[in-house]
């Protein structure tokens, strides 16, 4: 008899058959991925074909811990590539053997680069050779599946690579899921409600606010008037067959909600499985993860962020790994857009559950320029292949659109939700006046700023890096701050009592970095704003007088700051804005549409910008899918994860420390997560002042007991990691 996986302590009676593991890991996989079902059922078939190996049935019967299949283990059996060997000399479509041999070789770590081949002649081959004769007819024999691509034209740039990750993905899903469902003696319980009953309860929730506004008049008023139209408009576009859409919507105008209607609409018209909103800052997302578990249930939203990536192949890794089972799903473009660039199992995994969903993506203007193409790329294969409906949702005229003629031309080509934009514009064009500080090409030094910010009872003032955010905070007595060194829970019941100042009209002043003003629900009737350039200016304004208050207009200032904006795409977005408000005549207006579409055409000139600065379609033709998960960064440093000491921190912290990872715990512990800098990190560790997560974790990081000094309740991290600073109890 041969065996999958062992039960320590068990008679093997008890122990998982080979054979019967690799058939439910194959029905799984085929389900998994209804695009190319043969195709799934083969590599779950195939996939541990290795184990047939004497060696490793030895190795299994004298250690009995259950993780002899983990390969990332010293003294590990390599079996995967046994497997990619067995579908090289047996698969006659190129394309299905290339699918099959690369994923079959990651479904223990992740997809290799192209040398993987030559390790399957020299090291698969003679494995495979060693094992052939065991392996069951049954095994062996699979009827070979379609092919997918037609040879006789060449495949769309990048579609190779997306099939292989998607192939991986339903493999891995299906192998975990099958092995935890053995070990546990059931199936993982999980409990939705279906898309479609989430419709109702969403349109059910918006005809009661209807009729609250119209009991009390408010529906008579313009921001009102325009958030009914933009909800009338997608409902009416939800009907349409699944493609790639573009929404276009005035900050506060009803964008959030109106978007969820539309993608719950067309996923029952057009028979999908789930909605995925992908938003740009995590100070967004718990504000619309909250919104959208209110209407639709708790059980029914996974609020995912770019935290904690468990790569080490462990039986508690492989269970706390996400998924994304839920019906709808809220997460970051990092989190979302890195993970189909993946090369890592663990972040793959999910990948089959983008297919035959809606994509809402909000805020699309943040997308990096450097990596525009790539991004633009994968989500056309993503609707035109696996039958991904994408919607572009934005402000400002959103930066993938088809009519600004740069990177690879879209496909499809996006749909208006709303083809007439202008008139919602115009419902909002009152909504504050403009003032330039001074000189624009004149630096208004933190100081100055802090001086006209005091003159102000309630002013918003939004800076560009988290640095200036603590000093100028610390300068304007009675300020608040906000920033990503305060974990998203602390974030979220700073804004709180924001909102709650600004509607008890008390004096509030908040100093901010820019992840305040893409979404966030807020309205003063001040806002600073540093230059950086018109599409932040567009944002940022969103933030002032947000519900049209008064008769009077609100002030939106713009300021040069002393320093330059964070990234290349906002810096080279600088240049244009300086070069228009140097134009004699020019009239800024932030609400005019047609302004964004010429801005656009100029900050992504192909003659002076490049939408893959990185070289991802090379090294994606090369299919060297380490480098492009490497080079593939929507942030140019990630950092790493660090949990704050703050609130309940420690309650929470418990289950992971003595349990290990589950895709629970870390879901409840991924509000209080931070990312600090890899040298932030090493200092701490210096001093002494951190340690793992939890045991074997090696780039998630908690606070030791004793040094909560270093995060405060004001600042957060307030301990700024810059060299020759050392962190102190007086951090602030």
């Amino acid at each position: 008899m041969f065996y999958a996986h062992s039960r320590p302590g068990a008679p093997q009676e008890r122990w998982d058959i080979l054979e019967e593991h690799l058939r439910r890991t194959a029905q799984r996989a085929a389900q998994y991925l209804p695009q190319a079902p043969e195709l799934a059922y083969m590599a779950g078939m195939w996939h541990d074909v290795g184990k047939y190996q004497p060696k490793f049935q030895r190795y299994l019967l004298s250690s009995a811990d259950g993780e002899a299949s983990n390969e990332q283990r010293p003294g590990k059996i390599q079996h995967s590539i046994v497997g990619s060997a067995l579908a090289v000399s047996r698969v006659q479509d190129p394309f299905l053997k290339a699918a099959l041999a690369w994923t079959i070789a990651a479904h223990h770590g992740g997809l290799s680069d192209r040398a993987l081949l030559q390790r399957v002649r020299q090291t698969g081959d003679d494995l495979l050779n060693r094992c052939k004769n065991l392996i069951p007819s049954s095994v062996l024999d699979i009827s070979q599946p379609p092919s997918l691509i037609d040879s006789s034209h060449e495949p769309a740039d990048g579609l190779t690579q997306l099939w292989i990750r998607m192939l991986l993905s339903a493999l891995c899903d299906a192998d975990m899921l099958d092995t935890e469902a053995w070990s546990n003696g059931q199936e993982r319980v999980v409990q939705h409600a279906p898309l479609c009953e989430l419709r109702d309860r969403l349109d059910s929730a918006l005809h009661q606010k209807a009729e609250e506004l119209e009991k009390t008049g408010l529906h008579l008023r313009p921001i009102n008037c325009m958030r009914a139209q933009v909800l009338g408009e997608c409902l009416r576009a939800s009907d349409s067959e699944r493609g790639q859409f573009t929404l276009t919507v005035p900050t506060g105008g009803g964008k959030t909600l109106s978007s969820l209607a539309f993608a719950l609409h067309h996923a029952c018209r057009c028979s999908l499985d789930r909605v995925i909103v992908v938003i740009p800052y995590t100070s967004i997302i718990e504000q619309t993860a909250q919104v959208f578990r209110d209407v639709l249930g708790d059980e029914n939203v996974v609020e995912h962020h770019s935290s904690v990536e468990l790569d080490k192949d462990t039986w508690a890794n492989q269970r706390a790994c996400e998924n994304w089972e839920a019906p709808v799903i809220v997460t970051t473009s990092v989190q979302f857009l890195e993970s189909l660039y993946a090369a890592r199992k663990t972040r793959c995994r999910k990948l089959h559950n983008i297919a035959n969903s809606v994509v809402v993506l909000d805020e699309v203007q943040t997308f990096p320029v450097d990596l525009l193409a790539p991004i633009r790329n994968v989500l056309g294969l993503l609707s035109e292949h696996f039958g991904t409906s994408v919607v572009y949702c934005t402000a400002t005229q959103p930066t993938p659109d088809a009519s600004v003629p740069i990177g690879p031309p879209m496909r499809p080509v996006p749909v208006p939700i709303i083809a007439q934009v202008d008139p919602l514009f115009r419902v909002v064009e009152k909504r504050f006046r403009i003032i330039i500080e001074g000189n624009i090409d004149q630096p208004l030094e933190l100081d100055g700023l802090a001086e006209k910010l005091k003159q102000h009872e309630s002013v918003m003032a939004i800076v560009h890096s988290r640095s200036e955010a603590g000093k100028l905070a610390g300068m304007v007595p009675g300020s608040t701050h906000l920033s990503a060194r305060m974990c998203a829970q602390h974030r979220k019941e700073v804004l709180d009592r924001v909102r709650y100042d600004l509607q008890a009209k008390r004096p509030c002043r908040l100093v901010a970095t820019q992840l305040i003003e893409a979404g966030v629900d807020i309205s003063f009737p001040v806002v600073y704003r540093a230059l950086a350039g018109l599409e932040p200016l567009a944002q940022a304004a969103g933030r002032c007088n947000r519900e049209l208050d008064g008769e009077q207009p609100g002030e939106f200032h713009i300021f040069r700051a002393p320093s330059q904006p964070p990234s290349n795409s906002l810096r080279r977005a600088l240049a244009v804005a300086l070069k228009y408000l140097h134009t004699p005549a020019f009239e800024l207006n932030l609400n005019v549409p047609g302004l964004f579409l010429k801005y656009f055409s100029e900050v992504l000139d192909p003659n002076k910008v490049t939408t893959d600065s990185p070289g991802i379609a090379l090294l994606e033709k090369e299919m060297d899918f380490p480098s492009v998960e490497d080079k593939f960064r929507m942030i140019d440093e990630n950092g790493q994860t660090i949990l704050a000491p703050y609130g309940d921190w420690k309650q929470l912290l418990k289950p992971l420390r003595y349990g290990g990872p589950t895709r629970e715990n870390l879901r409840k512990l991924q509000r209080y997560f931070v990312q600090l800098y890899d040298r932030e990190i090493e200092q701490l560790q210096r001093h002494g002042l951190i340690e793992p997560l939890y045991p074997g974790a090696d780039c998630a990081w908690a606070v030791r007991d004793g040094a909560e000094y270093v995060y405060s309740p004001e600042f957060g991290f307030g301990w700024q990691g810059r060299e020759g600073v050392e962190p102190e109890r007086s951090i602030v």
